[in-house]
């Protein structure tokens, strides 16, 4: 059964209108430099600013709220960042990797999601046969994660939580001989770390080939969507993709990851590739 609680009503001027299930939302969205064909009008409002970030027309409202993506339950939050806790434009790729796993019911897999935020890949990867890993350098995203997978009836599956810097924990994973069928990787265009910052035009081959020693001999798929239009388009992670050698002779899937509008002013949110056998 697929249903998603939400909407992207419409975008335009920097901004985006959005319905989360009971609450429209206006945000933030510098991709979107067109004009809008309605009027962005909420009571719900993120600004960014000189003097902080703030959300307007909270402040009588829960600080959570739960919606449905087809069998998950997410919840949602006003962050400090203007983020809910999902990214919308990710949809598509957690129905593909429901139905990938989903094709061999029979075979225990072992996934592993990095950069993994509140977890809805990992959830949508959860299955009586599949062991999921789910990586994420913060502390409260996986905390957020865990939530997500009670709400969703989900916290007796196989799936371990760590909070970890991904490079590290996936040199260790090398170290000791682990292994996984199937990789998710959203890596941001630069992060923090604890002892090293990312940078995704620096980083990512060796992220790249770090994933490459951690596949098994018959991969189930590998995804890989980012945010740095400066330093890569589709063609390019597809390219990299289809150099793992698991993968050879295989094809990618070029992504681009957009939101259809119901004022028809669809949304570019992000790119990515993947691959599968």
């Amino acid at each position: 059964m697929q249903n998603f609680d939400y909407e992207l009503i419409d975008c335009g001027n920097e901004r985006r209108l959005e319905r989360f299930g009971p609450h429209t939302i206006n945000r933030p969205c510098p991709q979107a430099f067109w004009s809008p064909n309605s009027e962005l009008y909420s009571d719900i409002f993120f600004q960014r600013g000189s003097q902080g970030n703030y959300w307007q027309g909270i402040d009588d409202l829960p600080q959570t709220w739960n919606i449905n993506i087809d069998h998950i339950t997410a919840e949602l939050k006003f962050s400090a960042n203007g983020q809910v806790g999902i990214f919308p434009e990710q949809l598509d790729n957690w129905r593909w990797i429901n139905e990938k796993i989903n094709k061999e019911p029979k075979r225990e897999l072992k996934i592993l999601n990095t950069f993994a935020y509140t977890g809805m890949s990992s959830l949508f990867a959860s299955a009586p046969h599949t062991q999921v890993t789910h990586v994420d350098g913060a502390k409260a995203s996986v905390n957020w994660a865990k939530r997500n997978a009670a709400l969703s009836g989900l916290q007796e599956n196989q799936i371990r939580w760590i909070v970890d810097d991904v490079q590290q924990f996936m040199a260790r994973e090398i170290r000791r001989g682990n292994k996984y069928d199937a990789i998710v990787l959203d890596p941001p265009a630069f992060g923090r770390g604890a002892k090293k910052d990312f940078k995704i035009e620096r980083d990512l081959k060796a992220l790249m080939q770090m994933v490459a020693e951690l596949l098994s001999d018959d991969p189930l798929f590998v995804i890989l969507t980012c945010h740095a239009p400066d330093h890569f388009a589709p063609r390019d992670l597809a390219k990299i993709l289809e150099n793992i050698p698991a993968f050879k002779h295989q094809k990618a899937e070029k992504l681009l990851l957009e939101i259809p509008s119901t004022h028809d002013n669809p949304l570019l949110s992000s790119f990515g590739a993947r691959i599968s056998l």
